[in-house]
């Protein structure tokens, strides 16, 4: 099991231990009034039950808001899991080699079940690859934003852990304009978008070692 997941699960049995009836004085999962406030870095301020290895954040109205696991001892939490109102876990944070700058990113859904993961290339602790997994495990989709505005410019579509496709968005406008096909790692198609409508309009078609054999014109 991977590392991450394994920390979902020892989050998740920390937090109902200790919001169980007698942590919380039998008031639904709610910390107890007592509990210390403080604030943490998005300037909020939250009450904190500290448990040691793990700290559970929660909003005023007794919400679980995030949870940190500090699996190494040294003071800094490995895992920050994000809630949403729901007390659903959305968003795992986990510094993997322990330098305590977030390497891994995993986003779930409203359902738990894991949508995607984020990773850094350029700038630490800030992602700009996001990875999508077939059910089989391996990639189906990863994105990639290279020019660090948050927002993907380029993605590759996988079939079987293999490109297959790759999509552009080279006017970065927030939609690709450029489609390309690959076969056994070589190009051989590419649709553009030549008039910014949305739908491509142009078909390049390359033949062996990538000579573009014809130019072919879409219909809308």
């Amino acid at each position: 099991m991977p590392r991450s997941s394994r920390a979902l699960l020892v989050l998740a049995a920390l937090l109902a231990t200790a919001c169980g009836d007698r942590a919380c004085g039998g008031r639904g999962g709610l910390p107890p009034d007592r509990l210390p406030t403080v604030k943490r870095g998005d300037g909020r301020e939250y009450r904190v039950l500290d448990k040691g290895a793990w700290k559970g954040f929660y909003d005023s109205q007794g919400r679980i808001v995030v949870a940190e696991y500090d699996s190494n001892a040294d003071g800094r939490a490995d895992y920050i899991a994000h809630y949403d109102e729901r007390r659903q876990i959305r968003l795992i944070e986990v510094d993997e080699d322990l330098d305590a700058w977030v390497d891994r990113f995993e986003h779930y859904d409203a359902a738990g079940i894991l949508e995607k993961v984020g990773r850094w290339r350029r700038q630490r602790g800030r992602a700009d690859e996001w990875t999508y997994r077939a059910p089989d495990g391996r990639p189906a989709r990863i994105e990639y934003d290279d020019d660090g505005d948050g927002v993907p410019e380029r993605a590759e579509v996988m079939k079987q852990g293999v490109v297959a496709r790759i999509e552009i968005d080279s006017d970065r406008d927030g939609h690709p304009d450029r489609w390309q096909a690959w076969e056994r790692g070589r190009l051989v198609g590419e649709e553009l978008d030549t008039d910014g409508y949305g739908k491509p309009d142009r078909r390049l078609v390359f033949g062996d070692r990538g000579r573009l054999l014809r130019v072919e014109r879409l219909p809308r």
